[in-house]
């Protein structure tokens, strides 16, 4: 019993004194590719499976280190797919000259000019705050403020606000160089019915004899706070999230007692939202779920995270699949999936693919060091790195390079240091654990009895 309670303590030792020496170990590590041309650079590198097999499954265990050993601040994003997208920038203007013009002045004409730095303008905006209303705009443009060049004849100007939200106050121009525009408008007023109405009754005792109704017409003229010129300017950004197929090993057996066809899904831990199969199957409408081990203690079951139907129909001029379960995003070693057959022959499934996103880390690196990401430490915490610099680029619309992994190299035995939280959950250890403990009760045990039976014998010879 002595020697047992020495290994215990012994054993507490060791690992308490392993616990304070730990340090996070690394087994992996891969070079990071990029041409080097002595100028600024915002670079962006994939992740791949290699990657997602061997990380954990927050990324906390991720690191970027220079040639020298430091580690390098990154953004860990999503990739998404780009679009080019056209968006109106105002082109610095100011407005140089009204005239008016016509019978009555009910026309007036407004020179704007650009300014000297300005982008030559696709378009212009009238500002106003009128509602209800339509008028007819005529544009020209000059570059020495003599000579005229028609660009629209006649161009719309309304807003519809009485009947619906309906407006517009926008005229796009033809593709001009021109620095100075003069906007005509040759009726600048309408006329409107006033909202109040005069009514005049002809009372005769208790009888109206006569009913006289008046409307009032007012002419209202546009009052235009300012107009603005403007250019279109294309930029690429980020669209919707890109999705990947991942590649997938699976086994099919059928489950006679529950009627059913469990298909076991081996992955390499990438970023998954969706489980797709290949069905050779014409036509079928099935039930089926997703699910993933949960281990809680010693015991393991099958959680559901995603259920869907199952279905093809083709029939004549009918084509219709969907062969696909979503779920929320998981990094799993296995999945399995459930298809409730019922009475129903089994489905020909030929292939079981996965699909999610895939993230990328973005740096800015330094001119003329190397890099490398190093990953595969389990007791490694998250950083919390300064990513400002690189979402303020990204915010700006700056492109960043894309750049590649080398291969992989792994950590020699020797490198690697002692993993205590890999050993208190290692199943060796619970089971050596309870065998020492089954082992201090049993010689507990032996030792009361003992005293019992020489208690006993004391009182029988007495």
């Amino acid at each position: 019993m002595i020697m047992i309670a020495k290994f215990a303590v012994l054993c507490g030792l060791f690992l308490t004194q392993a616990w304070a020496d730990e340090t996070p170990a690394y087994r992996f590590s891969r070079p990071v590719l990029a041409q080097d041309n002595g100028q600024q650079s915002l670079l962006a590198v994939p992740l791949d499976s290699a990657v997602y097999a061997n990380t954990a499954a927050d990324f906390r265990d991720l690191r970027l280190v220079d040639q020298n050993g430091v580690e390098t601040p990154y953004l860990l994003q999503k990739i998404a797919s780009q679009k080019t997208v056209s968006k109106r920038v105002a082109s610095t203007s100011k407005t140089v000259d009204l005239q008016k013009f016509g019978d009555e002045d009910e026309g007036f004409v407004v020179t704007v000019q650009l300014d000297k730095n300005a982008a030559n303008a696709d378009g212009l905006s009238l500002i106003t705050d009128q509602r209800d209303f339509e008028y007819a705009l005529q544009i020209h443009g000059s570059n020495d403020g003599e000579n005229w060049q028609l660009l629209v004849e006649r161009a719309q100007i309304y807003d519809y606000s009485r009947y619906m939200s309906v407006g517009n106050r926008d005229v796009e121009l033809p593709a001009n160089s021109f620095r100075q525009f003069k906007i005509v408008v040759a009726k600048a007023s309408q006329t409107r019915v006033a909202e109040l109405l005069e009514l005049t009754r002809t009372v005769r005792g208790s009888e109206e004899v006569q009913r006289q109704e008046t409307t009032q017409q007012i002419k209202e003229p546009l009052h235009v706070e300012r107009i603005e010129l403007w250019h279109n300017a294309s930029e690429t950004v980020a669209d919707t999230d890109q999705q990947f197929d991942y590649p997938a090993g699976f086994k099919i057996k059928l489950d006679a007692e529950q009627k059913a066809t469990v298909i076991d899904v081996d992955t390499l831990r990438q970023p998954l939202n969706g489980l797709k199969l290949q069905i050779m199957t014409p036509n079928f409408s099935r039930q089926a779920e997703v699910q993933i081990p949960l281990t809680q203690g010693l015991e393991t079951q099958m959680r559901t995270i995603g259920t869907g139907t199952l279905e093809a129909l083709h029939y004549q001029d009918i084509n219709r699949e969907q062969t696909a379960i979503g779920f929320p995003e998981q990094r799993q070693t296995r999945y399995r999936i459930v298809i409730r057959d019922q009475d129903n022959p089994e489905l020909h499934i030929n292939t079981v693919a996965g699909t999610g996103p895939g993230y990328q880390l973005l740096f800015l690196p330094q001119t003329g060091l190397g890099y490398q990401i190093k990953y595969g430490a389990e007791a490694a915490e998250a950083p919390h790195y300064d990513t400002a610099p690189i979402q303020e680029l990204l915010r700006r619309g700056y492109p960043s390079n894309r750049a590649g992994l080398g291969p992989e190299t792994e950590a020699t035995i020797g490198e690697q240091h002692f993993n205590v939280a890999k050993l208190l959950n290692s199943s060796w250890f619970l089971g050596l654990v309870i065998t020492l403990m089954v082992v201090v009760l049993a010689w507990s045990l032996f030792r009361v009895s003992k005293r019992v039976a020489n208690l006993s014998d004391s009182t029988e010879r007495e």
